[in-house]
Parts: C-alpha cells; structure tokens; sequence
C-alpha cells in the first residue's frame, strides 16, 4: 500500500508568495485579479496573501484602474524600498558600489577606480562599516554583498580565482569580507551575471534552451545557458572564450589580445596620435565614429576585429549551436553598428549552414552595465530562496 504524504500548508503557503513576488517582479504591478490569471492560485489565496506581503513590506500598492464604470480596481507592486543587497561590480578600470532592490532597480552609491587589490579592499570594507550597513539595510538585519568579477571564480568557496587584466590571484571574497555574522559575501564571474540578467528580463533568453553571451571590454569573456542554467564547469571556466587559442601568423594567441575593446581602441590612438581620455565606451564611441566617416585606420582595425570576432562567433556556433548569441560588455551597440559586415563574415564562414537559425544582437542593458544588473537578479533568486526557509 502506497503512503500518502500530506502538504505541508506551510511550504505550500510560501510557495505561493513567492510565485506572487516572482511575477511582480518580472512582470511589474498588477492587480488581485490578473495575479489570479497569471499564477492559477485561488483568488481567496491571492488576496490573503497580498495583505500579508504588504504587512511584511515586500510589496506596496501602486494604484488603482478603472475596471467598470462603478468599481476600481487596486495595482500591487514590489515594494520602492525593499534593499535586497550590496552589489559591486568589479572592472578592470573602474568599480561601481549600488544598493539592490527587490524591484529589479538599483541605486549607485559610488564609482572609484579598481586600483590595486590593497586599495580596493579598503574602499569596499568602507561601505561595511557598521554605521553604513545600519544605514542601508537597518540594524541586525542579514546583509548580502554580491561581486561581479572579471575572471575565473570559485563559487562556492567565494575565491576569484584567476582575473589576468586586474592581475589578481587566489583572492578569498568570502574570507575578506564576511566579518560580521550577518554579512554573506557571493562572488561571481561578470559574463555569467550579464547572462543572468539577460534571462531574467529578456524574453527571447527565457524562452530559448541554449543561447550565449559574448562579453566584449577590457577583456574577453562568454556565458552559457542551457534548459534555464548558467552553465558553469567543473573548473568555473565555462564560456571563458577568451583564454581559448587562434593561429595568427602561425603562432598562437588567446582570443583575448585580438578581441579585447581596451586593446582595439589602444591601437587607434596610438596609430592616430590621440590622448587617452575618457571611459573606455566613450573612447570607442570615437573609434565608432572615426570609421562611420571612413578613416583608413579606423577602416583597417575594425575590420580585422569583425573578422577574428566573426570566426570566434562561428567557433561558439559549432560548438554550442545556440539558439541566440548576445554581444555585451562594456560597450552595447557592436550588432548595431557592424551587425551587417559581422553578419557577412559568419555567413562567408559559416560553410555547413549550423549557424542560419542563430539570432544575433546586443545587450538589452545600454546604459547600466548588465553585470550590475546581474548582481542584483542573483540577490533577488537568493531572496525568494531564503524564502523557502
């Protein structure tokens, strides 16, 4: 005889609050009604829990809109002010310290040049005083601080493992950072986040099985998603492109040196004689328009950078055969600009045809950087976990 296990109308209960939360966040504000639609709980179980989630102050209500001519009906959503985290985004220039809300928003709170590690740490160990923490997130409350890093990290041990442009090795976060109890420190690759974020927003990710994201900055990364995972390895380096080979006069080189935004743009002001000024994407803006109006230099380089990208784009083709590829990073408008002539370099390449179903464009985030962003989707999905208990 089979046993029967019985609900636990407690865990059935939490489930469902964070299937209400989980769609006001990806979906924005609704009402009582349309969450009944949406989510198929009872409507008696919707509006007892929307009372409940408005109590606990995770979520607030926005409005109210017409539905007859007699009766309004009342629009919830997430709650302005919930602090979900501490989000650092690490680059090699530059850091960007916010405050992540459970809305999907963040606020920037400061950005400093990375410097070395020493430096870094002291800036990053102001924002953990105990004064400040209170302050952000209130007293006694759990503190989540989530890094976005530009390199190979050690996920569960909270180690960056390997980040080559910053020149940072073995670096334990977790025992760094984490001094106080109520501090949990969560490190993560950058590309893996822009990926997250892209998921989490982007319809056409969330839908596909397999799809890729090519980061393009200081350096050179790539993210896998498979049947709704980040894809990981057994060794954190999934996706890590730019330390794969190319033959170039016969030697070697990683994918990195020929795809790097940092390098590309190096060698048009040094060829043209012109002052390194600037955050890298506004200095690759000039690049942009120096070959939109057909200077030969500009011409020349861009035009070996669509092709060492194009046969890169062809190799993660091959291999993967994703569903979609997104290009990002520090700059958000490469498909954009040279979509065209990258499209015509795959196709030339592209002899067996894997690649014809394949769509390709930028990033969906042109102004925030998307690793932000990830950060702040990856404190939320730990969020609705805590959830659970």
């Amino acid at each position: 005889m089979k046993t029967i296990k019985k609900v636990d109308p407690k865990l059935m209960k939490k489930m469902n609050k964070q299937l209400i939360l989980r769609y006001l966040i990806e979906h924005g504000p609704a009402s009582r009604t349309e969450l009944v639609s949406k989510t198929g709980l009872a409507s008696s179980a919707v509006w007892r829990m929307i009372e409940e989630l408005v109590e606990e102050g995770f979520v607030e209500q926005k409005e109210y809109f017409a539905r007859t001519n007699t009766k309004k009906a009342a629009v919830y959503g997430i709650a302005r002010n919930f602090v979900t985290s501490l989000l650092v985004d690490v680059q090699v220039l530059q850091t960007t310290v916010a405050v992540g809300f459970l809305d999907g928003s963040c606020r920037v709170l400061e950005t400093f040049p990375t410097g070395s590690f020493d430096d870094f740490s002291k800036r990053i160990k102001s924002f953990l005083s105990e004064k400040t923490l209170n302050k952000l997130f209130g007293k006694g409350e759990k503190i989540r601080v989530i890094f976005s890093l530009p390199g190979i990290v050690d996920t569960i041990k909270g180690v960056l493992l390997y980040a080559p442009n910053l020149k940072w090795h073995d670096i334990a976060f977790r025992e760094e950072f984490a001094k106080k109890s109520n501090v949990e420190i969560i490190v993560e690759n950058d590309s893996n986040l822009s990926l997250l974020a892209e998921s989490f927003y982007a319809r056409d990710i969330k839908n596909s099985s397999n799809a890729f994201f090519l980061y393009l900055g200081e350096g050179v990364g790539g993210a896998i998603f498979i049947n709704g995972r980040i894809v990981i390895g057994s060794s954190f380096a999934a996706g890590e492109v730019g330390h794969t080979l190319l033959q170039a006069s016969g030697v070697p080189i990683e994918v990195e040196e020929l795809l790097s935004i940092s390098r590309l743009v190096d060698k048009f002001e040094n060829r043209k004689n012109l002052e390194k000024v600037g955050t890298l994407r506004e200095r690759f803006v000039r690049l942009q328009r120096a070959w939109l109006s057909s200077d030969e230099v500009a011409k020349e380089l861009i035009q070996e950078f669509i092709k060492n990208l194009a046969i890169v784009i062809r190799n993660v083709g091959y291999t993967l055969n994703p569903d979609i590829i997104v290009l990002g990073g520090s700059v958000s408008n490469l498909w954009e600009t040279f979509g065209a002539s990258i499209q015509k370099e795959i196709t030339r390449l592209d002899e067996y045809g894997f690649l014809r179903n394949t769509v390709f464009r930028d990033t969906l985030f042109k102004e925030t950087s998307a690793s932000l962003l990830g950060c702040n989707v990856l404190a939320i999905n730990k969020f609705l976990e805590d959830m659970m208990g």
